[in-house]
């Protein structure tokens, strides 16, 4: 089980940065910028989710996921003059790394022994927090609160990873549905 939440938490990683590095992009940021900007939008989520859960941020004592993020930025920043169409691209990776996270937070908040608003929380703030605060970063509405479907795939992503945990006792049959 270890070993899947960290698969699934470099892809989610490595998905955030891109989305991230890309939206900097779009407004011609920097490469110092772009970095930043995927840095927040990996790592952000998980950060408050910490936070949240009175620990000290996992990124802070484990620093892979930063390398993890930081190495996508670039690559993005390096590759990313050859896409013409930034928009649907941050959609689909915001889309993938939104899934992933929502596993990782609503897993850690049945960790932490929270009840199911707890772990929709969790799941939740996991999944959006990071894409909000790029989102304000380069000054726009942030999308969870303009489109409602990304946040609403969270909420009921991490209720049914409760109902099912619960049901099934299975972290992975939870995981994969």
């Amino acid at each position: 089980m270890e070993r899947v939440l960290f698969v699934l938490n470099i892809v989610g990683v490595v998905a955030f940065a891109v989305s991230g590095a890309m939206k900097g992009m779009k407004y011609s940021l920097d490469i110092l910028g772009v970095v930043v900007l995927g840095i927040l939008t990996a790592l952000g989520g998980g950060m408050v989710r910490d936070v949240l859960l009175n620990q000290v941020p996992v990124v802070l004592l484990h620093e892979e996921d930063l390398v993890y993020a930081i190495v996508a930025s670039i690559g993005t920043y390096i590759l990313g003059g050859r896409v013409k169409d930034f928009s649907r691209l941050i959609r689909y990776f915001d889309a993938l790394g939104l899934a992933l996270f929502t596993v990782v937070g609503a897993q850690k908040g049945m960790n932490a022994s929270l009840g199911v608003l707890g772990v929709v929380i969790m799941g939740t703030s996991t999944g959006v927090v990071g894409g909000m605060i790029r989102d304000l970063l380069v000054r726009e509405i942030p999308s969870v609160l303009r489109e409602e479907i990304y946040a609403s795939f969270c909420i009921v992503g991490s209720l049914l990873y409760y109902v099912l945990y619960k049901g099934s006792g299975s972290s992975l049959l939870a995981m994969v549905v």
